[in-house]
Order: structure tokens, then C-alpha cells, then sequence
């Protein structure tokens, strides 16, 4: 009899652990290879998400294959800019975000203007007829130093925006080919270490409090079709973010395997404001800033923009 209920003991169990096996929600999370996904991956290596049912592979992608991933199926899971998502949106998909990444506060220096140390350029004036490299056209950070533009009472008709990818900033800063460049840390910090190059503005000083400038994002019908998951994650998120301000330097460690870069650039990037909600006000504030600017159509509902 007593072999019998070890047997039984043994079956119940195994079944048990099969039946948690299948609650697991399988999703691929797509990623640009920035700091501010330091939840995602804390929440991956501590065995967060997988606490909260769901099993996440991560697949670093290049910022424009993320909405088509979506959109296509590849990806259940991206982290999307704000104004990606609103463009994809006025585009006619369905896109919603499911939890937030990190905020600026206006102190922060890690996203701004620079211009080249003997352009002389001291002042927004002095930008007018000048090339301003940015990441892409249209992007998120085109939007804000486009919007930095027009706050200092300018148009951005009068400046000639290029796209230059982050790491050539400072060589085409210091060549003269370009007169001022947006760049983000850890190129920020690198650039002006250099010399050939100097800020004109840091981005974070005009923005209203909270500001975000990135999502987790998935489409709707994914996340109607699995709500368990979604709640799952935005607590997953949540704990991470929790666990990141308990333990820094583990978090930290974990964020240098993500992001590949040396130690003592890795030691040098401050952590990310990491921030797990997503709120009305943050949504509202690009879809407004975007409609001013004619980059949509129409003026999106921020409250039908978050998974619910």
C-alpha cells in the first residue's frame, strides 16, 4: 500500500508539473540593445517572468523591424517609442502598450543637442540653415529635438535634418559635414569626451514630469486574446523594477549582458529612471506633440491606447 500511494504521490506531482509547464505563456519579446529595458532583463534572469507564467525569449532586432515583427506574428512583445506606436496606429494597425520602461526627470543629461566645438553655434538661432543629424526621420528622438526646435520659437523648415546613426555623430560633428547631432548616452558622454563636440540643449529640461520615451508594446488582438499574460507581465515588470532599486550593482550586472558594451562604459552609464506604469498623461502628451507637428492624421485617444 505504501508503494502504491509513492506511486500515486509521484503521478500527482509530475502531473502537476505538467500542468504548470502548459500555463506557461510563450511570447518573443523584441529589443533595441539600450539600458532602459533593464526591468525586462532583470525580470528574464531572476526568474520573474517565469513566476508569473510566462516563458519570454528575447530577440534584439533593429529599432524599424519591431512594428512588423508585431504586425507579423514574429513578435508577441516589443519595446516601441511612443510616437512608433502612433504612427503605426494612424497607419491602420491596432498597436497598445502593456507596461512602461524608465522616465526623465529634467535634470537628466542623457538624451540632448550637440553641436560641433568649433561650429559656432551657441544658441538655437544659430542653427538655422544648418544640417542636424538624427537617428531617423521621424523617429522618436527627431520628434523631440524637432519639438526642442519649435519651443525655441523656430521652424523646423529652417534647419535641414539628416539621418546619421549614433556612433558617427561625433566624427561628422568634428568633419564639419554635419552642425549639430541628437545623440543619447552612452554615444552622448563618448562624443563629448572626444572634444569634437559640445551640448546645446538637453532634451529632459523641457518635458513634463514622467515623460516617457518608450513602452512595452504588443496589438490589441494579442492582448485580448491573452490577458493572463499581459497582467503577467506588467507584474513581472513591476518586480523587476522593485528588485533593480532593492539590488543596483546585480541589476547592473545583468543589464551588461544585454547590452554588450565594455566594463568601464558599462560602469559609466547612469541607471535608467525605471518606471513600470503606463499612464494617460505620457500617451497624451506625444499624441498631442505629434498632431501639432502633422506627423498624424488624427488625434489619438490615449485611454484606448493601453492594454486594458
Amino acid at each position: 500500500m505504501t508503494r502504491f500511494l509513492r506511486r500515486a504521490a509521484m503521478a500527482l506531482c509530475a502531473a502537476a508539473m505538467s500542468l504548470s509547464a502548459q500555463a506557461q505563456t510563450r511570447m518573443t519579446l523584441g529589443h533595441t540593445g539600450v539600458a532602459e529595458y533593464l526591468a525586462a532583463f532583470v525580470a528574464q534572469e531572476e526568474g520573474i517572468f517565469r513566476k508569473h507564467g510566462l516563458e519570454v525569449t528575447f530577440q534584439q532586432v533593429a529599432g524599424g523591424a519591431l512594428v512588423p515583427g508585431l504586425q507579423g506574428g514574429s513578435l508577441q512583445m516589443a519595446t516601441l517609442p511612443p510616437t512608433n506606436l502612433l504612427l503605426a496606429n494612424d497607419g491602420g494597425l491596432d498597436l497598445v502598450a502593456v507596461a512602461g520602461t524608465s522616465v526623465f526627470e529634467k535634470s537628466d543629461q542623457n538624451v540632448g543637442l550637440l553641436v560641433g566645438a568649433t561650429s559656432g553655434i551657441n544658441t538655437s538661432k544659430d542653427l538655422v540653415g544648418k544640417k542636424i543629424g538624427v537617428p531617423s526621420i521621424g523617429g522618436f528622438l527627431y520628434v523631440m529635438a524637432r519639438k526642442w526646435i519649435e519651443d525655441q520659437g523656430l521652424s523646423a523648415k529652417q534647419v535641414d535634418f539628416v539621418e546619421v546613426n549614433f556612433p558617427q555623430t561625433a566624427d561628422l560633428l568634428k568633419s564639419g559635414s554635419i552642425q549639430a547631432g541628437v545623440s543619447a548616452d552612452p554615444f552622448m558622454k563618448r562624443a563629448l569626451a572626444t572634444g569634437a563636440a559640445k551640448p546645446l540643449a538637453y532634451f529632459a529640461e523641457g518635458l513634463p514630469p514622467q515623460t516617457t520615451g518608450v513602452f512595452y508594446a504588443t496589438t490589441r488582438q494579442w492582448a485580448n486574446t491573452n490577458p493572463a499574460a499581459v497582467r503577467g507581465f506588467r507584474a513581472a515588470i513591476a518586480e523587476a523594477v522593485a528588485f533593480a532599486q532593492k539590488d543596483p550593482q546585480a541589476a547592473r550586472a545583468h543589464l551588461g549582458k544585454y547590452i554588450k558594451l565594455p566594463p568601464e562604459v558599462l560602469a559609466s552609464i547612469p541607471m535608467p529612471r525605471l518606471y513600470a506604469d503606463v499612464t494617460e498623461p505620457q500617451l497624451r502628451y506625444w499624441a498631442d506633440t505629434m498632431q501639432q507637428m502633422g506627423l498624424v492624421k488624427t488625434r489619438a485617444n490615449a485611454a484606448q491606447l493601453i492594454a486594458r
